[in-house]
């Protein structure tokens, strides 16, 4: 029995998108894989801004270190309460989730549009690709790299400084704009993965994805709920430490992708990451 299909919603999309899987060639993703080589996907979401924090829309752009391969955009039906400071930020209401899928449905075409790819995020708690995760009978089997560490290392920013979408944009000179909406952010964040790598070459010499990941470890965040902590705490999203989402490199198979849509320029500057729960399918404004 061939599986059920799949639809998303892209963000101002009027009706639901079919998600068409196109197989195409990814190289044997390794610790020795070149830099040159691989294939990335910069991931962004945004959510209720209310723990457990339940994602809202997943974005995200696969590439290489020479460009655009494809997009993934759909918003996520959570049916929970929206904060109204979080409103305000990714103008996501509740109006625009109607027939959008659920969580487990765009996070299984997440997933497989993934297949074979570096995660890349701009968090430097690993809070987005955690969100993706949540649930999951095993942690995230890709190599995850944070924008946020690999931007203090490479631009000699001091070790406690986590420097936002917008500065780094602004750093580097890319010609984008954080937006506070899923796709454009994670556009924003594979700009800045390109140009961050670029001088990283120049200045360590790095070549292989295995070298970056010995530079930049994972945090360790405990995102169990502190059911002693103080309702005032937990409403401001503060956050636990708990372990890392796994690095292992998946093994090479074709992957699912979209084509890629004429490119969206945003708006304003990143958002400040809150902290999390854990119930399945979550995450922060």
């Amino acid at each position: 029995m061939s599986p059920r299909p799949l639809y998303l919603k892209p963000r101002g999309a009027t009706e639901l998108v079919p998600w068409e899987e196109i197989a195409v060639d990814a190289p044997e993703l390794g610790p020795l894989t070149r830099l040159a080589q691989a294939q990335f996907v910069a991931l962004d979401v945004e959510t209720t801004g209310n723990a457990p924090f339940l994602v809202l829309e997943i974005g995200a752009e696969r590439f290489t270190l020479d460009g655009t391969l494809s997009f993934f955009d759909t918003l996520v039906d959570c049916r929970a309460p929206i904060n109204p400071y979080a409103r305000k930020r990714h103008h996501i209401d509740r109006s625009m989730l109607i027939g959008a899928p659920e969580f487990k449905d765009a996070r299984r075409a997440f997933l497989r549009f993934a297949q074979g790819a570096v995660l890349v995020e701009h968090s430097h708690d690993a809070f987005d690709t955690w969100l993706v995760g949540r649930g999951l009978e095993s942690p995230l089997e890709h190599p995850i790299i944070d924008t946020t560490a690999l931007a203090r290392l490479v631009l000699d920013l001091p070790k406690g400084q986590t420097p936002g979408l917008a500065r780094l944009v602004d750093e580097l000179g890319l010609d984008v704009t954080p937006a506070h909406a899923a796709l454009d952010d994670a556009r924003a964040t594979a700009m800045v993965f390109r140009g961050l790598i670029k001088r990283a070459e120049a200045a360590l010499g790095w070549t292989t994805v295995g070298e970056v990941l010995a530079a930049l470890p994972r945090p360790v965040v405990d995102r169990t709920p502190n059911r002693k902590g103080s309702a005032a705490g937990r409403a401001q999203g503060a956050r636990d430490r708990t372990g890392p989402p796994q690095s292992a490199a998946p093994p090479a198979t074709p992957r699912a992708t979209s084509p890629a849509p004429t490119a969206r320029r945003g708006r304003s500057s990143r958002r400040r990451r809150s902290g999390s729960s854990g119930s399945p399918g979550g995450s922060r404004a």
